[in-house]
């Protein structure tokens, strides 16, 4: 079940968003939204953290509860997370595949591709691999956590959610219990699929709505969270 009153993946001007963090947070009321999270993209040389959350922890709307996140992504197979320092003030982490988490690092897609195609890498290795840095990533959290856009690094590396099998939910569903991490349906990028989605709520995962907004106008605003998951 999914809460569509909160909007936990949004971005501003901060970042790479199009707009402010007021004028963010004002979509948020007007979407009608109860709870509204701004979760600007960071990595670990990020210094402007201190202001950005002084920012959003000044804001004041009516009827809007308000929360502070960043959004990081997964650096590699042991799950190190791109993070800067003074995160501790922070209410939630997104953790996101934005590339090919490696052994030593980050990989572009094109890179992943060129190993599938080589035979260097199998697909059923790649998506171990994948699922198994996000379960070390999960586990290694310091903050709150939310997966974001899960597996949405997948099709860009040539490769697809029916290759995540029922044991490798498993895995995944295992870290997100042990340490209260949700699983978010992203609107954006229309990931995870609904039988992933289906599969982690019926293993007793949280499941929660993003809009990846990084403009106003999309913020709580559903399409694919409705067409895949029941309302709470």
């Amino acid at each position: 079940m999914i809460d569509r009153g909160v909007d936990w993946h949004t971005h501003s001007s901060i970042s790479d968003g199009a707009d402010s963090i007021e004028v963010m947070a004002a979509a948020a009321r007007d979407a009608g939204l109860h709870t509204w999270g701004l979760s600007d993209h960071v990595r670990a040389g990020t210094t402007w953290l201190p202001d950005y959350i002084g920012q959003v922890r000044a804001l004041r709307i009516d009827g809007l509860n308000i929360k502070c996140g960043v959004e990081v992504k997964i650096m590699d197979t042991a799950g190190r997370l791109d993070l800067p320092s003074g995160i501790e003030e922070l209410d939630y982490l997104l953790i996101a595949d934005h590339q090919f988490p490696g052994p030593t690092g980050p990989l572009h897609p094109d890179a992943v591709r060129a190993s599938l195609g080589s035979g260097e890498l199998t697909p059923a290795l790649a998506v171990e691999q994948l699922v198994g840095a996000t379960a070390a990533a999960v586990r290694a959290a310091p903050r709150p956590a939310i997966l974001a856009h899960l597996f949405s690094i997948l099709p860009k590396c040539g490769l697809d959610e029916s290759a995540v099998s029922d044991q490798l939910l498993d895995e995944l569903a295992g870290a997100c219990l042990a340490t209260d991490t949700a699983v978010e349906a992203n609107e954006k990028w229309r990931c995870p699929s609904a039988r992933v989605l289906t599969g982690l709520a019926a293993r007793g995962v949280r499941l929660t709505a993003g809009s990846d907004a990084h403009r106003a106008a999309d913020v709580g605003q559903w399409a694919y969270v409705h067409e895949v998951t029941p309302a709470r």
